[in-house]
């Protein structure tokens, strides 16, 4: 008999949680049976479809008469002013929106008049025919019919344009049906736009440089293109109203995402999901708040000159053997910062390169980051040791968040007094007060830490372990050790650990990027329960 767990001990919530939007069928989602793809091009399309921001229309309304034969007969919809009947139809996918045009003469024009929301999957066949489906090409075909008729037809504006149905080829017949679609959204003043081809970049087929004339854009989601050659552009293009841009799967060269950047003076938001080469990301930009790289190639990410940025995230990125670098030179308002990976991360703050044993000075630290998040395995000495390092670069961080991740070749161990001997690190000391620990697997190096953690956090108000729901190797060697931890001189003056127990599954993520962009919430990385667990309770 199963017990089943509360939801306030389960992590990570359900808003955190990325997976794939079960509701668009999976041959529409990646062009092809996401089982032939390579893995990493199945995630990076799979993270980048669950992140894809949702249209503001309602696909499920439908305009009926049934309450007006209920009624008297009169139609009562018809009679409200023609402004309250556009923000009707501003909120009915372009299809639905279209065919009210039937219902009267008090209607006739009014879809031409009202802003219009394009989503192409919103053309797709509803539900489940009998028989076999028909092939991604032939839904391709008609889809690609479809939008281009609302697009020729309806004057605009565009408030949100989604088209992440067809797949378009390096074929002449692809590049003219793509030139004429920017043509339409350049001059009917799109303001959101998702545009993703499947299943990656070709060779022959870039964006075209109309793209640029956008000027209206304020949100832009891009997938498995290759950018606009930027070394092409006419001298002042730009995006002067963009906020927010996110690549995913993009193929663009380092000086690409110079000129985006120094043409971008508005942006707030950047997010890479996946690459195809290497990349180079040198940021900077006055504008800026937040960026991502999540599942990226990416050999450097060097933060020169950002004034406004508050968040950097580096979710489950691959680098070369020699490791990724990161590189803060000058940002004064970066305050969260996240998944650093000691060890495997080359860590350089200033023009110093951190190492085991750097002292931290004024040139080696970066007071305001106040949320910190790492990811290591413990048993892998080099990068057991490189965590007290980065923790001392970080002075001022009040929650940190510790990804422990098992590893099959361990190569050392440390006790307890390697961490009181590797000197004071502030943080622990004077500012954190919110540790949250998870994939605990109870392996001496994680208890070591946790110990330290406990006799040295002078304003620690919780602990928070997070275990995976299964049985541990060593049960009663677990036990001991939570029962050490529980009695441990805690520096807070009392026990503060609890516990929580993971739910992920296999095709689950941890991370988001919409919640890591939202600037409403303040913790991207979920540390934050109002736990009441103690141990022993």
């Amino acid at each position: 008999m199963s017990i089943p767990i509360p939801a306030s001990v389960c992590w990570p919530p359900s808003d955190l949680v990325c997976t794939d939007d079960a509701t668009t069928p999976a041959e529409m989602r990646h062009g092809l049976d996401p089982g032939t793809l390579p893995v990493y091009e199945n995630a990076v399309l799979s993270f980048l479809y669950g992140s894809l921001p949702k249209p503001p229309v309602y696909a499920a309304a439908t305009l009926s008469c049934a309450a007006a034969e209920e009624g008297e007969g009169a139609d009562r919809i018809s009679g409200l002013p023609d402004e309250i009947l556009r923000q009707v139809l501003v909120r009915l996918p372009a299809k639905d929106g279209a065919r009210t045009a039937v219902l009267s003469t008090r209607w006739r024009g009014l879809w031409r008049s009202a802003p219009l929301v394009l989503v192409d999957t919103h053309f797709l066949p509803r539900g489940g025919a009998e028989g076999r489906p028909p092939r991604p090409g032939a839904l391709s075909r008609a889809v690609r019919s479809a939008v281009s008729a609302a697009l020729r037809a309806h004057p605009g504006p565009f408030p949100f344009v989604s088209l992440s149905c067809d797949f378009m080829k390096p074929v002449d017949a692809d590049r003219a049906v793509l030139a004429r679609w920017f043509q339409h959204l350049a001059t009917k003043g799109v303001e959101e736009l998702v545009l993703v081809n499947r299943p990656s970049p070709y060779a022959g087929l870039r964006l075209p440089t109309a793209l640029f004339s956008c000027a209206a854009l304020r949100r832009l989601c891009l997938g498995a293109w290759r950018f606009v050659d930027t070394a092409t552009l006419p001298r002042g293009a730009s995006f002067p109203s963009l906020q927010e841009l996110v690549l995913g799967a993009v193929a663009l060269e380092d000086h690409d995402l110079d000129f985006v950047l120094a043409a971008s003076p508005v942006l707030e938001t950047l997010a890479f999901v996946g690459t195809v080469e290497n990349l180079r990301a040198r940021i900077a930009s006055h504008s800026l708040r937040c960026v991502q790289f999540c599942l990226c190639y990416v050999e450097e990410v060097a933060v020169v000159d950002t004034p406004c940025l508050e968040r950097l995230f580096i979710y489950r990125c691959l680098s070369k053997p020699f490791g990724m670098k990161v590189k803060i030179r000058q940002a004064p308002r970066l305050s969260m910062l996240g998944y650093l990976e000691p060890g495997v991360h080359v860590l350089e703050i200033g023009n110093t390169v951190i190492k085991p044993g750097t002292k931290p000075t004024k040139e080696t630290t970066v007071p305001s980051v106040q949320m910190l998040a790492l990811h290591l395995r413990f048993r892998v000495l080099d990068e057991a040791k490189m965590l007290a390092s980065f923790l001392k670069c970080f002075p001022n961080v009040e929650t940190l968040c510790v990804q422990s991740e098992e590893s099959r070749e361990p190569t050392g161990s440390l006790d307890l007094k390697y961490w009181q001997d590797s000197g004071p690190i502030k943080c622990v000391q004077s500012h954190l007060k919110t540790l949250m620990f998870r994939g605990f697997h109870g392996g001496d190096n994680e208890f070591s830490f946790l110990m330290f953690i406990a006799e040295n956090a002078q304003v620690l108000e919780r602990m928070i372990l997070v275990m995976q729901l299964r049985r541990p190797s060593n049960p009663e060697d677990l036990v001991a050790k939570m029962t050490a931890l529980k009695n441990a001189r805690w520096a807070s003056g009392s026990n503060k650990v609890g516990y929580m127990i993971s739910q992920l599954g296999g095709g689950d993520s941890i991370w988001s990027l919409n919640v890591a962009s939202d600037f409403k919430r303040g913790d991207p990385f979920s540390c934050r329960f109002n736990l009441k667990l103690k141990c022993g309770k």
